[in-house]
Order: C-alpha cells, then structure tokens, then sequence
C-alpha cells in the first residue's frame, strides 16, 4: 500500500508539473535573468546604491532602452513590412519574368486552390496571431515582474536555501552560488552585446549592398541572433529571402556577408566576450542548445547555455572538486 501510495504520488505530482510547464518556464527564464542582472546589482550596490535602488535603476534603464528603441525602430519596422507586403506581388512578378523555375511554380503547386484555401482560413489564422500576440505580452510582463522580485529578494533566497542546508553543505552551496552568479551574469550581458553587434553590422551591410527593409531585418538578426548557433541561420534566411526578390547579385553579397560574419561572430566575436562566461567547449555548447531547442523550442535553446553551465559548476563543485585537486596535486 504504501509503494502504490508513493507512485500515485509521483504519478501526481507530474501530472502537475505538466499541467504547469508554461508557468515553471516563465519562472526558470526569470530566476536566470535574475542571476545574469546580479553582478549589475553588486556593481551599483558597491557605488552606495541600496539593492531596491539598485535593481529600480537598472529596470528602468532597461525599460528607457526598449521604449526609446521601438519609439525609433518601429514605425520604420512597421512601415518597410508594409511596404513589403505591398510590393511582394511586384517582387514575384519580376522573379516569374527572370526565372523560369519561379514561373512555373503557380502550376506547380496548384497557386490559386491554395490562395483561395488560406482565404477560407483567414479568420481562424488571424485570431490565433492575436492569441499567440496576447501569450506573448503577458508572458514578458510576467517574467519581468518575476525577475524584479528575483533580483530585490536574491540575497533572502540565498540565505533561506542555505538554512536547509547542512553547515558542512553551506560552503559548496556559497561556491557553486557564486560561481554560477558570474557566469550566467557574463552570459546574459555578453549575449545581448553580441546580439547588438550582429544587428548593427547587418543593417549596415544591407544598407551597403542594396536591400530593401534593412532596418526591419536588422532588428530580426539582433533578435534571434540572441539563439546561440542557430540564431544566426535563421536572420541570413530572412535577409536572403528578401534579397532573392532583388536580385542574384544582391542575394549572393547578402549570403557571403552573413557566412562571413557567422564565422567572424563564431571565432572572434563571441569568444573574446564570452571567454569566461560559461566555461565550456563548443562541442558541448552545440549539444546542450540541441538538446534545450528540442525539448522546448527557442526558449529551450535560450535557456540551454546558462542551465548547462549551472548544471557544470553544481557537479564539479559538489562532485569533482576533491578529485580535481587529488589529480593536479599528484601532477605536481
């Protein structure tokens, strides 16, 4: 009785955690904000700033940044996705005239049965975008409220964790704390700084090679660029989309830039920024970002990196630290 008790239990308890993964995600994204802000906190705090201003002072730098951002940015994103949209038809018209592959494609793939199915379909898509827009504005509301409180009762959490603990158990939990502290903070600011770069040497290079709605795709870079591996990919897909309707030329420069600055991001960008950030070899950097976009899509692959690297410095501080120690002092 008491072992079915237990898996009724357990059986239970997943079932809930299930039923809660939207809401545990949003509070696993805020606690990894929170730790990434705290070596800003600290910062302030070491300029006499208390903690509640501290963390007031960098929300509402934050917040300034954003507004000013969109209050710059969005109406030209707004206004080249609609001139995007207007125009595509021209685009497709002119690709039909110098290709005979985009000419033949209508007949291919049924166009007009397709066109007059997604009319049908219209209603349904559009309210799921509203839907899918609503999530998106309540869960960043949520998660920024969750890192607020995070970042000001830190320490409080940090002392009510240790308290259940042993005081043998006290000192590795300080440790791992500490360490997991600046290298999810070195991640947090070191990705956005990478993510700024990308978007400001993409406009920039669009702008030079000719393509139209450079800001509207410079601002789609910086923000999956944010994706660690595959960030990239996803922003030269878009750019080289929009470059196919210009022309060969244009969307062959588009590629090569975005080959070219993949590999300068990849081997001297990121590296000179994050080099003491996580700690880990790109190989397991590449698995941990699989194994996170898999198991729960761009948020896992967000998460993946600073996850792992807690996960790293929790089992070598509780685990392998002595016989790390045992080696380098048999070594010497």
């Amino acid at each position: 009785m008491k072992a079915t008790a237990g898996v009724l239990v357990v059986l239970a308890l997943a079932r809930g955690v299930i039923a809660v993964a939207n809401v545990l995600v949003l509070v696993v994204i805020a606690a990894v904000l929170a730790i990434g802000f705290e070596p800003a906190v600290r910062f302030l705090q070491g300029r006499g700033f208390r903690r509640g201003w501290a963390v007031a002072s960098i929300f509402l730098a934050g917040t300034l940044v954003v507004a000013g951002f969109v209050a710059v940015v969005l109406p030209i994103i707004v206004r080249e996705i609609a001139d995007l949209v207007r125009e595509a038809p021209g685009f497709f018209r002119r690709a039909q005239h110098e290709s005979d592959l985009v000419r033949r494609l209508p007949h291919e793939v049924d166009l007009s049965n397709r066109l007059r199915s997604l009319g049908t379909q219209l209603p349904a898509t559009a309210l799921a975008l509203v839907r899918s827009v609503t999530a998106l504005v309540f869960n960043s509301i949520t998660v920024a409220i969750l890192t607020i409180y995070f970042m000001v009762a830190m320490p409080s959490l940090r002392r009510g964790i240790a308290r259940m603990l042993d005081r043998d158990d006290r000192e590795d939990f300080e440790s791992i704390l500490e360490t997991s502290t600046q290298r999810v903070g070195g991640y947090v600011l070191g990705n956005i700084a990478v993510s700024i770069v990308a978007g400001v040497v993409s406009f920039i290079a669009l702008l030079v090679i000719g393509i139209p709605y450079a800001a509207a795709l410079a601002f789609w870079v910086a923000l999956t660029d944010l994706v660690p591996t595959i960030g990239a990919i996803l922003g030269m897909l878009a750019a080289g989309l929009v470059a196919a309707f210009v022309g060969p030329v244009e969307l062959v420069a588009t590629l090569a830039f975005f080959l070219v600055y993949q590999q300068i991001e990849n081997y001297v960008i990121a590296p000179r920024v994050m080099r003491k950030a996580i700690d880990m070899s790109p190989a397991a950097v590449i698995v941990a970002v699989l194994i996170g976009g898999t198991l729960a899509g761009v948020v896992g692959a967000l998460l993946a990196l600073p996850v792992a690297a807690i996960a790293k410095v929790a089992v070598t501080e509780r685990y392998l630290r002595d016989r790390i120690d045992a080696v380098d002092a048999a070594e010497g």
